[in-house]
């Protein structure tokens, strides 16, 4: 079975927009398993190959790190929604900071 990769990026990139929320996850694990069972032809097609799983790897461990500072700034941003809320949006009546005399007390 002939695998035509030139069309399966394609057909990736072009429809890329279309397809809704899919799992990047899900994308690079189907990617990894078909430069996994492609099978070269010479030492040029598998060094070629071989260098595009390092790309992959790289791209994996990129995504990660990404995903792990999303979730952080998720996080942060979920905090900061709580604080605006427990405020309730009104600065007025807040304590002044120390030093600071009010224009009444003159």
């Amino acid at each position: 079975m002939k695998v035509d990769l030139n069309s399966l990026t394609r057909n990736f990139i072009l429809q890329e927009g279309k397809r809704g929320s899919a799992d990047p996850n899900a994308l690079l694990q189907a990617i990894k398993e078909v430069l996994e069972n492609v099978r070269p032809r010479s030492r040029t097609d598998k060094n070629r190959i071989l260098v595009a799983q390092a790309h992959l790897r790289e791209v994996i461990s990129s995504f990660r790190k990404l995903q792990e500072r999303v979730n952080l700034l998720e996080e942060k941003l979920q905090v900061l929604e709580e604080i605006s809320t427990m405020a309730g949006g009104s600065v007025e009546g807040a304590a002044a900071p120390l030093g600071i005399k009010d224009e009444k007390d003159d």
